[in-house]
C-alpha cells in the first residue's frame, strides 16, 4: 500500500470507495476503517484516522509498518480567512503547532512543512480538475472548543474565553484554517520516512459564519483531487 488517503471520519472511507474503482473493503476496528481501490489504474488505500493526534499517530505508524510510502490527509476544516469560499480546498504546505503527539516526534516547536513533491502534485491536480483552491498553512490543535475559539457552553460570553482573539492572531501568522490532525501526520510521517501532505475542504468559514449545506459534491471532489495527485506522483 504505497499511497494512502487519510480521512478522519470512518464514514468517509465509504464515500471515497464510491469514487474509486475496483474497491475492496478491508475491515474496521474502532475508529479505523480501511478499503483499497484504484484511480486511473493507480492503487490507492484509504484509512480513517479518527479525531486528533493520538489516533492519527496509531494509524500512521501501523500503515508505515505495512508498507505505506506516502500519506495524504483528506479532511475538512473551518476556514478563518474570510476570502476562502465554501466548497473550495486548502492544499496545506505547513502545519502550525499546538498538539502533544507531534512534539514527541518533532520537539523543535517549529512549523512542520508538508513534503514539497506532494504539495506540487496536489496543486497540479487541482488545476487539472479545475477545482478552486489555495495553498497555505493550517493550525492544528488538540482542542475542538476553547482551543479553536469556540464556546463550550451555550450562552457564554465570548469575551470571557481564554482564547479570545485566537483566530485573529492565527491569521496574522498566516494560517488559513484550523484542524486536529495535520500536525501529527506531518511529524509522525516525516519521522518515519513517509511523504506527507494534506488537502482540506472548506465546509465552513468561521470568519464569515457561513456553512456548507450540501457537502456531498465537495467530498467527492476532495477524493478526486487527492487520488489524481497520487496518480501524478506514481507516474514519476
Amino acid at each position: 500500500m504505497p499511497s494512502v488517503l487519510l480521512p478522519g471520519d470512518p464514514d468517509r472511507v465509504s464515500k471515497a470507495a464510491s469514487v474509486l474503482d475496483q474497491v475492496t473493503e478491508i475491515g474496521r476496528r474502532r475508529e479505523f476503517q480501511m478499503a483499497r481501490g484504484k484511480w486511473n489504474a493507480t492503487p490507492i488505500t484509504v484509512c480513517s484516522t479518527g479525531i486528533g493526534g493520538p489516533s492519527t499517530e496509531i494509524a500512521v505508524v501501523e500503515l508505515v509498518n505495512l508498507g505505506m510510502k506516502r500519506a495524504i490527509r483528506v479532511g475538512g476544516m473551518g476556514a478563518i480567512d474570510s476570502t476562502m469560499p465554501l466548497g473550495s480546498f486548502l492544499i496545506v504546505d505547513t502545519a502550525l503547532r499546538n498538539t502533544g503527539t507531534a512534539r514527541v516526534y518533532d520537539p523543535s516547536g517549529e512549523p512542520i512543512p508538508a513534503s514539497p513533491e506532494v504539495v506540487e502534485a496536489l496543486e497540479y491536480a487541482a488545476k487539472t480538475l479545475k477545482l478552486p483552491f489555495r495553498r497555505g498553512a493550517v493550525y492544528t490543535t488538540d482542542s475542538y472548543y476553547w482551543g479553536q475559539e469556540r464556546l463550550a457552553q451555550p450562552g457564554a460570553d465570548p469575551r470571557g474565553l481564554p482564547t479570545a482573539g485566537l483566530m485573529r492572531q492565527l491569521t496574522e501568522k498566516g494560517a488559513v484554517g484550523m484542524d486536529m490532525e495535520c500536525e501529527a501526520l506531518f511529524a509522525v510521517g516525516r519521522a518515519l520516512g513517509s511523504q506527507v501532505g494534506a488537502v482540506l475542504a472548506v465546509h465552513g468559514n468561521r470568519a464569515t459564519d457561513q456553512w456548507l449545506e450540501d457537502y456531498e459534491e465537495t467530498q467527492h471532489n476532495l477524493i478526486r483531487l487527492a487520488a489524481t495527485a497520487v496518480s501524478i506522483l506514481d507516474a514519476k
